[in-house]
């Protein structure tokens, strides 16, 4: 059995719930920021408009794909990790709760579940990326 670590969880719930509250803050300033915007673009030349059409789909398409990114390397190091081990999950990692522990075989499969995991992020990645070219290359 690999023990939880009680204090990772407790820093864990704190940073999702600080998190959430970000969110909150950042969903609320949106709807104002979205409503200047409306009043600044209003009347506008359809060109200009187009312009920070274009600046919003690529900048939103980079935000999507780092943390798919940041989640292919970190899915990628837990199986290789693994597989190293032979054992799931492997000694050093941190579990929010009480994870019944694999072996041999069965760590392995874990191992390349785990590996598809994070080649569909990096696909994801790759995805959003090829999304902001595109909105790049049609709003040009």
């Amino acid at each position: 059995m690999h023990r939880a670590d009680k204090a990772y969880r407790t820093r864990s719930l704190w940073l999702l719930a600080a998190i959430v509250v970000m969110c909150v803050v950042l969903l609320w300033q949106l709807q104002s920021w979205l409503d200047s915007l409306t009043f600044q673009l209003d009347g506008r030349d359809p060109r200009t408009v187009r312009q920070w059409v274009r600046l919003l789909l690529v900048g939103l398409g980079f935000a999507l794909a780092i943390p798919a990114v940041g989640l292919s390397v970190s899915l990628r190091r837990l199986a290789q990790a693994s597989r190293g081990e032979q054992r799931f999950p492997p000694a050093d990692l941190k579990t929010l709760r009480d994870v019944r522990v694999l072996r041999g075989p069965a760590a392995l499969a874990w191992s390349r579940r785990v590996q598809s995991g994070s080649t569909v992020a990096l696909a994801l990645a790759g995805l959003f990326l090829g999304w902001a070219a595109w909105a790049w290359w049609h709003f040009a």
